[in-house]
């Protein structure tokens, strides 16, 4: 008992660190992204029971708004087969775009290359007819729904090199 009191007494308690609290990782590319075409096979493949989960960098071709949601193309055509699409909720779209509509979100990322955290899934897309009711209609979209800015690369690419292009808020 006298030795350990006395190795106590020599060797004070070591003081615990505060506990760590870790921003978002920053989304990165090397030549390990998964490009658009990529995304649509994979995805294709594995429907409909699964996706595949990855970073994607894709440029933004097209930007559209349907009921609230925003989506992101990869085609002009959001019908295009190789098309793969981020949808993003009027709310975080606000955040990323900085602004409200359409207009802003074409501002922000049409023409750019952007880089999406997130799981990659091939979404039926149903028609329908003049009563709102669906038709026996229907395609198949490959989509990336986003619920927070963060799984949103700050980083774009525009011609001639990475810019910083993130909310002012978030900004280093």
């Amino acid at each position: 008992m006298f030795l350990a009191t006395l190795l106590l007494a020599a060797n004070p308690v070591a003081k615990i660190p505060p506990p760590v609290t870790t921003a978002p990782r920053p989304i990165t590319c090397s030549d390990d992204c998964i490009s658009p075409v990529e995304a649509v096979t994979y995805a294709s493949y594995l429907a409909p029971k699964a996706g595949i989960a990855g970073t994607f960098r894709m440029e933004v071709k097209a930007v559209g708004e349907q009921k609230g949601i925003y989506y992101l193309n990869s085609e002009t055509d959001y019908r295009d087969r190789n098309c793969l699409t981020i949808a993003i909720p009027a709310a975080v779209m606000a955040e990323l775009a900085e602004g409200e509509g359409l207009a802003a979100a074409e501002k922000r990322f049409k023409g750019r290359t952007i880089m999406v955290r997130g799981v990659a899934q091939r979404v039926k897309i149903a028609f329908f007819d003049d009563s709102g009711k669906p038709t026996d209609k229907y395609y198949y979209q490959v989509q990336i729904r986003i619920g927070q800015a963060a799984q949103l690369g700050p980083r774009v690419r525009q011609r001639g090199g990475f810019t910083y292009d993130g909310p002012a808020s978030a900004q280093p």
